[in-house]
């Protein structure tokens, strides 16, 4: 496996173990999102969302002052 961290001598580029696993979750949600089931498309939409605006106020709690820079 390569490493990423150069401070762990890695060189600089994400290991082939992150790179399937951020594709095979991007094949899954898109899967997901796709998927004939109108139910499972409304779950996943609904989670999606949730997890995007739980991220979305842990940064704005995390960072405030780019929050208040960015809206200015």
């Amino acid at each position: 496996m390569i490493r990423e961290d150069v401070h762990i001598f890695g060189l600089g580029a994400p290991s082939i173990y992150v790179e399937y696993h951020r594709r095979s979750a991007v094949v899954a949600l898109v899967t997901s999102l796709e998927d004939p089931s109108e139910r499972h498309q409304s779950v996943t939409m609904h989670l999606l969302t949730h997890q995007v605006a739980q991220l979305k106020a842990l940064a704005t709690h995390s960072f405030p002052q780019e929050k208040e820079r960015r809206y200015q």
